[in-house]
């Protein structure tokens, strides 16, 4: 597991050198607390009988909330709470657990070279196979989809995109994701998109979402976590939104491998979605 050993170097690197400040670039590394609003809400919700027990696939608060964030935050026309919005543990677990969707022996999913591997570890364990598509500075970090061959497109039935982009950085640009839904109708390939670092902009950039562009609900679906936008590492919570048929397939096949985010968790994540202004980052 990479994670560990970026722990257990980082432990090394400590005790051997004590007196040197570390600048930890693993994983699961906050630099601030949650915002005192969501912790009092957590708090608060958390000592209510009615919220022990599991969400499972998302309680109404939490799936209208995601999607009154998607079109107050990220300009994104109306999405259906009820069928358009199903809440994850994280977008790192909806990422192992797409593969479970729509992989068969043989089958192909899409990546970009470098990026987060977790849809391509599974994807291998379910008999698909990868294929990279490099990032580089001459393309904007931007994937060449001209660079694709159609016998993989063919077979494609996944394309992974991250944008803002781990670990390049780079943004995407609606144009960008007009050739992506494209290529996407034209070949038949689900488009999946982590935004989990969408909400993060700085010198004036403002947050952008798949979603916006027009045509994408058509072929995709969008992933959100508020562990990176509001601090909420270690409670994993996020959504996947978009596409209702694969929303309901997803949520499907979710639902045998996860119990759900308690309640309480769900209604303080709620309670931060509505109130995105809360995170100094955005």
């Amino acid at each position: 597991n990479t994670f560990d050993k970026i722990k257990r170097a980082t432990a090394a690197a400590k005790k051997d050198f004590p007196d040197i400040e570390l600048i930890d670039l693993g994983a699961y590394k906050p630099n601030d607390m949650v915002d005192t609003a969501i912790v009092a809400t957590l708090a608060a919700e958390a000592a209510k009988p009615e919220n022990r027990g599991y969400g499972d696939n998302g309680v109404p608060e939490f799936k209208e909330a995601a999607a009154a964030y998607l079109a107050e935050v990220f300009n994104v026309a109306y999405i259906d709470p009820v069928t358009e919005v199903v809440h994850t543990l994280g977008s790192k677990s909806a990422l192992a657990i797409m593969p479970s969707v729509f992989i068969n022996p043989g089958d192909v999913a899409i990546l970009t070279v470098p990026g987060y591997p977790a849809m391509g570890t599974h994807t291998k364990h379910l008999g698909g196979e990868i294929y990279n598509v490099q990032l580089t500075k001459q393309n904007h970090f931007l994937p060449d989809l001209a660079t694709i061959p159609e016998e993989i497109a063919l077979r494609a039935k996944l394309i992974y995109l991250n944008y803002p982009n781990n670990p390049t950085g780079a943004s995407a640009t609606a144009e960008f994701f007009t050739e992506v839904i494209e290529w996407a109708k034209k070949y038949n390939v689900i488009v999946v998109h982590d935004a989990t670092y969408a909400a993060l902009t700085y010198d004036g950039l403002k947050p952008f979402s798949f979603l916006s562009v027009p045509g994408a609900k058509d072929v995709g679906v969008e992933l959100h976590s508020l562990s990176k936008s509001f601090n909420m590492t270690g409670w994993s919570i996020g959504f996947v939104a978009g596409n209702p048929l694969i929303v309901k397939a997803f949520s499907e096949i979710k639902d045998t491998h996860d119990s759900g985010q308690f309640i309480a968790i769900q209604k303080a994540a709620a309670y931060g979605l509505a109130h995105p202004e809360i995170t100094e980052k955005m």
